[in-house]
């Protein structure tokens, strides 16, 4: 992997973005994506720093939202049931956080790109990136085409020349006589 401006690896920036969204330090997190962005001015090391950011934004996303309906911690017994809920929640959310950012740090110590669902697309929609789809085509439906017949070369048909016992008028046949039957022409000699 190249070095960046600064001398420093640029899968760097990578791995060490998705360690601080494990750790959940977003401070630290969006002042190494500035450096990446701006300083380095990579477009490489910056989608891999927003695709981090995006990571960590997941669990605060889902905590406020969990917040929302904070008011049933209130009631009795429905309370306990949701605080388990969203405990339960909150935990898958943040295991497959943890595996999204592991999975991002093998792939970014590689020189690879993270490819976090959702996050590489806006890290890509960010950097006005759009990665083509491959569009399916239905295929058209040709009938077979049938061989042509082989073409003989015969030299042009002539037009057969009168025979000698023939009228010359109407080539009707002469039969050896001085006068042509159909039309009374006088035969040639």
């Amino acid at each position: 992997m190249e070095k960046g401006k600064f001398g420093i690896r640029l899968a760097f920036y990578g791995v060490v973005s998705f360690i601080f969204a494990i750790f959940g330090w977003t401070t630290a997190l969006i002042l190494l994506a500035g450096v990446a962005i701006i300083g380095e001015k990579n477009e490489w090391a910056g989608r891999q720093a927003i695709q981090a950011i995006f990571l960590a934004m997941i669990s605060g996303i889902v905590s406020a939202f969990f917040g929302i309906f904070s008011f049933f911690y209130s009631i009795p017994f429905f309370g306990s049931v949701w605080g388990t809920i969203v405990g339960i929640i909150e935990s898958l959310i943040e295991i497959a956080i943890l595996v999204f950012a592991i999975i991002a740090i093998v792939r970014n110590s590689k020189g690879q790109e993270a490819n976090v669902p959702l996050a590489s697309k806006f890290a890509h929609w960010a950097y006005c990136n759009v990665i083509a789809k491959p569009v399916y085509q239905q295929p058209v439906y040709q009938q077979p085409v049938q061989p042509a017949a082989p073409v003989q070369s015969e030299a042009p048909a002539q037009p057969a020349a009168p025979a000698a016992d023939a009228c010359s008028n109407c080539g009707a046949p002469l039969n050896g006589a001085a006068f042509c039957t159909k039309c009374g022409t006088p035969a040639a000699k």
